[in-house]
C-alpha cells in the first residue's frame, strides 16, 4: 500500500526570518500539516485492524501465504458432542479433524469446503453399536479400502463397534468428494 502522506506539501523554509510573511503560508502550512496527519491517522488504523497479529486470531481471508515455515502447529479438533445420530454436518469452518460418537444411523453432509484448493476432513468417529450406519452423500467417492462399505446404497457397515478414521477430501469445493479409510479399527 502506497502511502498518502506528502511531506513536500509543508514548506520548511515559512516563515522566513526577519521578513513580513503572509499568513496565507501559515493557512497553507496548517493545512498540509493537518491532511498528513489524518492520512497518517487512517494508515495507522488500517494496519492495526488488517495486520497478521501473534497475539490474537488473524484471517487472510483467502489470500495465499506461500513459503511459509510451520514449526509446532496444531489442527483444530471438533467435537461434534455427546453420542448422536441422524444427520451431522461436517462443516469445515469448524477445523479439518472432526470427532462423532454414534447413538444411532448417521448421515453425512458437509458444509463451507473452500472455493479454491484443496479441502480436508478427518472424521474420527466412533461406532457405538455395530447395527449403526453411516451413510455418505452420493457426490462421495469411496475408495476400495473402506471396511463395510455398499455402493449400491453408500452406506457403510462397521464389521465391529469402535473407532475408525476416514479422511475427505475435495478439490473442486465439495462438487466431488473423495473418501478413503485411515486404518482400521482403532483400540
Amino acid at each position: 500500500m502506497a502511502s498518502n502522506i506528502v511531506p513536500g506539501n509543508i514548506d520548511g523554509t515559512y516563515p522566513i526570518a526577519g521578513q513580513d510573511n503572509s499568513s496565507q503560508g501559515f493557512r497553507d502550512n496548517f493545512t498540509a500539516i493537518k491532511n498528513n496527519f489524518e492520512d497518517a491517522k487512517t494508515e495507522i488504523e488500517d494496519l492495526q485492524t488488517n495486520k497478521a497479529s501473534t497475539s490474537g486470531n488473524t484471517s487472510f481471508n483467502n489470500y495465499t501465504v506461500s513459503k511459509a515455515v510451520f514449526k509446532d502447529t496444531a489442527l483444530t479438533i471438533y467435537d461434534n458432542g455427546p453420542p448422536t445420530s441422524g444427520t451431522i454436518t461436517l462443516d469445515h469452518a469448524n477445523g479439518h479433524y472432526h470427532k462423532l460418537t454414534t447413538s444411532g444411523n448417521v448421515t453425512l453432509g458437509f458444509a463451507n469446503w473452500p472455493g479454491s484448493g484443496l479441502g480436508r476432513i478427518v472424521l474420527d468417529i466412533t461406532y457405538g453399536n455395530v447395527a449403526h450406519l453411516l451413510t455418505v452423500t452420493a457426490a462421495t467417492i469411496v475408495a476400495d479400502n473402506v471396511t463395510g462399505f455398499d455402493s449400491g446404497t453408500d452406506k457403510i457397515t462397521a464389521p465391529t463397534a469402535g473407532r475408525y478414521l476416514y479422511e475427505f477430501v475435495t478439490p473442486d469445493a465439495g462438487t466431488t468428494v473423495l473418501m478413503h479409510q485411515i486404518g482400521k479399527l482403532y483400540t
